[in-house]
């Protein structure tokens, strides 16, 4: 058996053998475990790798066969209403963002004073009318006096053309002394006069038919009277059914600027109604995307209100000229320093089917179109 100095020389070496065993294992797992992570970090990145290019792939298809813009909104049938004539607000039967349909009352303005000018225009009128049918009575009066000349003055011709005939039988009766000097003076005399009341019925009748003309002449002016009066009696009318605000159409009303007694001018802008079926798109593509978009080609629109709706449409036209082209204060290239910026084409995309009441679309709302460029359009 060893000694106990021999034991005492073996526990040093024993617990050497125990650390470096120890170490050893120490190392060994270190090393799997590296190994481990580095085997899970690569499969970490293996799979991301392969979850982009699943994401990434149908994106980079679509840049070559779509062409899609941000810069995109609703855009509709806005319609003023605005007033047709001035006055104080009397009534107001809409409010905000109320439905009305086409035709329905919106608001009145005081009509007192447009009734009273129709009122008047109407009596004008009346009192024209009357006038006219006087003169048309005188004129009627007057053609009859023109027939009864006419009836005299054939009578003094026959008188007169009678008168000269027995001044003809009695000239060679006379020369042969067979009818006396008097008598034949009475004939020729009777002539004469027959001759003068001739020349006063001519006259007579040259007189009516000038009364007649003056009397023609006056009713056609009397009746441009009652024309001019029949027309500000249209004009006092439509005034007055003008204080009677329509809509112009079905729609919702927005923008309200007027209440009750507040006094308007002609022209004034009061609210406006938007129609809420008459809607499409304005996208505003760069001018480097509309190289391969045609009209007629299909679109798919996003609406940012309504994440995963949405709606087909197709290109309907182009803007004839870049928004900056149409701005208030379009740029001067030719004068100062020149910096290129890449510009906008205003583009209109029609809707194919009518927008759902469950998601209206309002003017303005952020689209997000994306152009099948493939198609031929």
């Amino acid at each position: 058996m060893p000694s106990d100095e021999e034991k005492k020389d073996q526990l040093p070496l024993e617990e050497d053998d125990l650390r470096q065993a120890q170490a050893a294992a120490r190392d060994l797992r270190q090393r799997r475990g590296g190994l481990d992570r580095k085997l899970i970090v690569r499969i970490a990145v293996a799979g991301l790798l392969v979850a982009a290019g699943l994401y990434l792939a149908p994106k980079v298809v679509n840049a070559f066969t779509h062409e899609e813009t941000d810069n995109a909104h609703i855009d509709g049938t806005i319609v003023p209403v605005s007033a047709q004539v001035g006055g104080k607000v009397v009534r107001l039967l809409v409010a905000d963002n109320q439905e009305v349909a086409q035709g329905q009352p919106l608001l009145e303005i005081e009509p007192s004073d447009y009734q009273l000018a129709m009122d008047a225009r109407r009596q004008a009128l009346e009192a024209s009318q009357a006038q006219e049918r006087r003169i048309a009575s005188a004129r009627q009066e007057a053609l009859r006096g023109v027939e009864q000349a006419r009836a005299a003055l054939k009578v003094a011709a026959q008188e007169t053309e009678y008168s000269r005939r027995e001044v003809e039988r009695h000239r060679p009766l006379v020369d042969s002394n067979l009818v006396s000097r008097s008598q034949y003076d009475r004939v020729v005399t009777q002539a004469e006069q027959a001759g003068t009341r001739r020349q006063a019925a001519s006259a007579a009748l040259g007189k009516a038919e000038a009364g007649v003309q003056t009397l023609e002449a006056e009713l056609t002016a009397q009746g441009f009277r009652t024309k001019e009066a029949r027309e500000a009696l249209a004009l006092a009318e439509l005034n007055l059914s003008r204080t009677l605000v329509r809509a112009p159409l079905s729609g919702t009303v927005v923008k309200r600027s007027v209440e009750v007694g507040k006094f308007v001018q002609v022209g004034q802008s009061l609210l406006a109604v938007v129609d809420p079926q008459a809607v499409w798109v304005v996208a505003n593509f760069k001018e480097t995307q509309i190289k391969r978009i045609r009209v007629g080609q299909p679109v798919v629109v996003e609406v940012d209100a309504y994440p995963g709706y949405r709606i087909q449409g197709r290109v309907d036209s182009f803007q004839a000229g870049t928004g900056s082209a149409f701005s208030l204060l379009p740029p001067e290239n030719a004068t100062g320093n020149f910096v290129k910026i890449v510009q906008r084409l205003p583009v209109k995309i029609l809707l194919d089917d009518p927008p759902d009441p469950r998601r209206p679309l309002w003017p303005g709302m952020s689209v997000l179109p994306s152009v099948d460029v493939r198609a031929k359009g």
